[in-house]
């Protein structure tokens, strides 16, 4: 029996290799070779061993022509195929989050330290965009309560959507950080923007043009806007019992950020590195020093 294929089946070695050869001019051949396996496995389905080894074989790839065209274009992978993965855990993506990145599963560890040390039961990750750190917490120490608060609905119905999809029993709500107050936590966890609208034009073209820009910058005259709002919150809700603050930051930012815990009267504050050796996060302990 003759088996006949459709004018749109192509073998996985024509679609990958027809990509490989447009997109290594843009990306370079390592990093267009890892945008080109992941698409691959999101849309058809197939592990980097399956693309070895079913190289020859027929694929009916629909999306392919658009979608090569989008990342000729520069927008990241991630929202063409509408996911990542964080800390083992597949996270959906829209217009309205921002990638993450793996400095922000430093901070995840780092927050699960705490919990540990501390017995912590009640945290709150103020800008939660996707919702990636507070699932990933959650999906590490699944006895504790978190929250996620976030401005935008859009990326807050994409929290709840993962949420969901991961089975994972976080609360995400929409509200504005310049105008929420805490009943209690014990810790508060926050990767804020803090990019000052400066540094934009030496960053690379595709995060410019397609994350989030409320996501990503601060004004150039007060790039520890954020920080300085969420220790005014902190300080209230730690004003009688004790917690920590855990945050994310601008690797250049680090002793102000040290200097603005200090004003903001943490009993303790840790500067902490990336494994680049970069200043990536700050942690601030309020009450008891014991």
């Amino acid at each position: 029996m003759q088996v006949v294929f459709s004018a749109e089946m192509k073998t996985l070695s024509f679609y990958k290799q027809n990509a490989l050869a447009l997109l290594s001019t843009i990306y370079g051949a390592r990093e267009s070779a890892n945008i080109v396996n992941y698409w691959i496995e999101a849309r058809l389905g197939l592990t980097r061993i399956d693309q070895i080894l079913r190289g020859e074989e027929f694929f009916l790839f629909e999306s392919y022509d658009i979608e090569l065209q989008e990342l000729k274009n520069r927008k990241p992978i991630q929202y063409i195929v509408g996911h990542t993965f964080f800390y083992g855990l597949k996270i959906g993506l829209n217009t309205a989050t921002l990638i993450p990145r793996p400095e922000t599963e430093e901070l995840v560890r780092e927050v699960v330290k705490l919990i540990d040390a501390t017995k912590a039961k009640t945290i709150i990750d103020l800008g939660t965009g996707s919702g990636c750190i507070a699932l990933a917490i959650k999906s590490l120490r699944p006895d504790v309560d978190i929250v996620g608060v976030d401005i935008n609905p859009k990326a807050v119905e994409q929290a709840r959507e993962n949420a969901h999809a991961l089975e994972l029993d976080v609360s995400f709500i929409v509200a504005d950080l310049f105008e929420y107050t805490l009943e209690k936590a014990d810790i508060i966890v926050s990767n804020p923007p803090y990019i000052p609208l400066s540094e934009r034009q030496d960053m690379e073209e595709h995060v410019v043009a397609h994350e989030p820009e409320g996501a990503l910058f601060v004004p150039d005259e007060q790039p520890l806007l954020f920080y300085e709002f969420i220790f005014r919150l902190g300080k209230q809700t730690f004003a009688n019992r004790s917690g920590w603050m855990a945050f994310e930051i601008h690797h250049l930012f680090g002793e102000e950020m040290k200097r603005l815990g200090a004003k903001h009267s943490a009993k303790e504050i840790k500067l902490l590195q990336d494994l680049q050796g970069k200043d990536r996060m700050l942690l601030a302990k309020y009450g008891r020093t014991d």
